[in-house]
């Protein structure tokens, strides 16, 4: 789970990682992508498989930065953006022409993160309906295309949430859980490894073979 690949200082610097950084991150994916796909199948199982890129609120540099790199090594990715972010003006959030940009590249997959990025868990039936519904709704008609995965905005849900995003008709539902996908995962309930501004080559290796979980247990 990826947020800004930029360079920010002061309390948002843990959801900023330099893109110096993030090209290492996309070498060590790249290289990860090719051993998996030269394992015999019978081999598989024995070998951490299927990494799932993943960008939460829909930052500008998702496109002008971020995307280059996957698009180059041929690795799919997922943008989670919240509707309001787009609208708002904000020079650091996607534009809607940048939005349907990044919606054409080739792997790219847009996805849902709220239309105002409230906490859902918060949230009254018929809020929580209007925020997964209004949301998917604008994005597919910005990009011409199924919006049919989410994330939970500050991955906060409950049960109300989790009955409503199924039937508002999302597929697949990102959390900020950590954790990886397992068999008997719930789709609505997809855990993620979350990637800090100080992450380098090293620490993504270490997460990516599960050593940071117990830390995370304890956060």
């Amino acid at each position: 789970m990826y947020h800004s690949i930029s360079t920010v200082d002061g309390p948002n610097e843990i959801y900023a990682l330099p893109k110096s950084d993030y090209l290492h991150h996309v070498a060590l994916l790249t290289e990860r992508k090719e051993v998996d796909a030269s394992r015999p199948v019978e081999l598989v199982s024995d070998f951490p498989t299927g990494i799932s890129i993943t960008f939460d609120d829909g930052y500008a540099d998702t496109l002008t930065v971020a995307s280059g790199a996957l698009v180059e090594n041929k690795l799919p990715f997922t943008v989670f953006v919240t509707v309001a972010n787009i609208t708002s003006g904000n020079p650091k959030y996607l534009k809607k022409n940048q939005l349907i940009e990044l919606s054409n590249l080739p792997g790219a997959t847009i996805g849902s993160h709220g239309f105002s990025h409230c906490k859902l868990g918060d949230l009254s039936e018929s809020g929580t309906l209007d925020e997964l519904k209004n949301s998917k709704d604008w994005l597919e008609q910005a990009i011409s295309k199924p919006v049919l995965t989410m994330s939970y905005p500050h991955g906060s849900y409950n049960a109300n949430t989790l009955r409503i995003v199924a039937e508002v008709g999302y597929q697949y539902a990102a959390t900020s859980r950590w954790g990886f996908y397992e068999v008997g995962t719930r789709p609505h309930e997809i855990p993620r490894i979350d990637v800090w501004g100080r992450d380098n080559r090293r620490t993504l290796e270490q997460k990516l073979a599960g050593k940071w979980n117990l830390v995370a247990s304890m956060a």
